[in-house]
């Protein structure tokens, strides 16, 4: 079972991958005595950038004093970055009808946003379809940012791991295999990865809730009792709390199933 599954990979990539999203920088357009867009979502470490395109000056300058970019002419920009979560208020200093927000999402809810982008923005990913039918979607997304952008599950449990023509290591775009989508089946040394997969009453690899924390905090194989897991990186992953080990069991319960792929498939 999941005994046979992770390797020494995975642990690498769950060490050395970032829990962050890449920084962006967002342009925010000062235009006919105008923020635009006036409103905008980022997520923690975001920069925003105001940019004036009128030929009158303007400045960005925060209701509550945590910043003030100055009074900016025409083509001049002032930018900054937003460190911490919350809503913040603006408005142009010369022309205080000229009012504008930012919202900045918690670290919770950037992870969450990304778990669900993975699945859902264009280009998609993981093009699957999950199963959300009775369950909290913002903890079955976080689930997926844990799964897909931290644990490197697919590394393991999937073969292969990217679709055909989407292998970033050759230099393609990303995409994971969709078809066998964490359904195991690779081999290691006398071990094959797990389907991670729900089997029929919709419990990923065969075990409760209850089952797959013991195993991911002590090793304790569930179908041999006595038995330590092998390969699988637990001592690691169960280091992780409660809310992300009932995170990840949400997104496994959510995700399709899958059969693995034929032997002559897996690299």
């Amino acid at each position: 079972m999941i005994r046979k599954s992770h390797t020494l990979l995975a642990l690498i990539m769950l060490l050395f991958v970032s829990s962050l999203s890449f920084a962006e920088t967002i342009t925010i357009n000062i235009k006919d005595f105008k923020f635009q867009p006036d409103n905008k979502t980022i997520n923690l470490g975001d920069s925003i950038k105001w940019v004036n395109q009128d030929s009158s000056p303007h400045t960005s300058t925060s209701d509550n004093n945590l910043w003030d970019s100055a009074t900016l002419s025409l083509g001049a920009s002032f930018t900054r970055i937003f460190d911490k979560a919350g809503k913040f208020t603006y408005h142009c200093h010369i022309h205080p009808g000229m009012i504008g927000t930012v919202v900045v999402r918690t670290a919770e809810q950037t992870q969450i946003k990304i778990g669900k982008d993975i699945i859902t923005a264009n280009p998609k990913q993981l093009p699957i379809k999950l199963n959300l039918a009775g369950k909290n979607a913002d903890q079955v997304y976080l689930g997926s940012y844990i799964v897909n952008a931290q644990g490197g599950c697919v590394d393991c449990h999937s073969c292969p791991s990217y679709a055909a023509g989407h292998d970033p290591y050759k230099g393609e775009i990303k995409q994971f295999n969709s078809l066998s989508y964490l359904a195991g089946g690779k081999a290691f040394g006398p071990f094959i990865s797990a389907n991670l997969t729900p089997d029929t009453s919709g419990k990923p690899a065969g075990v409760t809730l209850a089952e797959f924390k013991d195993l991911m905090r002590t090793g304790n194989d569930p179908d041999v009792p006595g038995n330590t897991l092998q390969v699988m990186p637990w001592p690691v992953y169960g280091m992780m709390s409660d809310r992300d080990l009932e995170a990840i069991y949400a997104f496994l319960s959510s995700i399709p199933k899958a059969t693995p792929s034929l032997p002559s498939a897996c690299p």
